[in-house]
C-alpha cells in the first residue's frame, strides 16, 4: 500500500521564514511551480501559506503585499500527516478541513514534504 511518505519522497521543501512578505512568497511559488510554502523558524514548522491565501490577500483585502509578513497571514500550526498515512487518509483530511496541502512530518518532527491534492490525483486517489 502506498503511503504519503512515498508520494513526497525526494521533494524539495518549499520554505520561507515568517518575516518574508506575501509578495516574496508569491514569487517563490511561481518560480518553483508550487502551490504552498512552509513557514519555518529555527527548523520548526510555524505555518503554511498557500496559493489560496495569496489570492485571498491580493484580491480581497487592501494589505500591501510588499509589507505584509507571512507571520500575519499564514495558517499557523497547520494540520500534518504522519509518513505512514495513506493517500486516502490525506484525501479525507483535506476534504474535511477544506484545504489542499498537508505537510508530512516524521516522528522526529522532521518535515518530509507536502502532499497536495494534485499529488493525490496523480496517484489515482479521488479527492472530492
Amino acid at each position: 500500500m502506498t503511503t504519503v511518505s512515498e508520494i513526497v519522497r525526494g521533494q524539495e521543501l518549499a520554505r520561507l521564514q515568517s518575516a518574508n512578505t506575501i509578495r516574496e512568497a508569491a514569487r517563490y511559488m511561481v518560480e518553483h511551480g508550487v502551490g504552498s510554502v512552509l513557514v519555518m523558524e529555527d527548523g520548526a514548522l510555524r505555518g503554511i501559506f498557500t496559493e489560496r491565501d495569496a489570492l485571498r490577500i491580493f484580491v480581497a483585502t487592501r494589505r500591501n503585499p510588499d509589507y505584509t509578513r507571512l507571520a500575519d497571514v499564514m495558517t499557523g500550526a497547520p494540520q500534518t500527516l504522519p509518513p505512514d498515512a495513506t493517500p486516502q487518509d490525506a484525501a479525507r483530511r483535506m476534504a474535511a478541513g477544506k484545504f489542499r496541502h498537508l505537510p508530512v512530518v516524521g516522528e522526529d518532527g522532521r518535515i518530509l514534504g507536502v502532499v497536495s491534492q494534485r499529488d493525490l490525483i496523480a496517484a489515482g486517489v479521488a479527492t472530492g
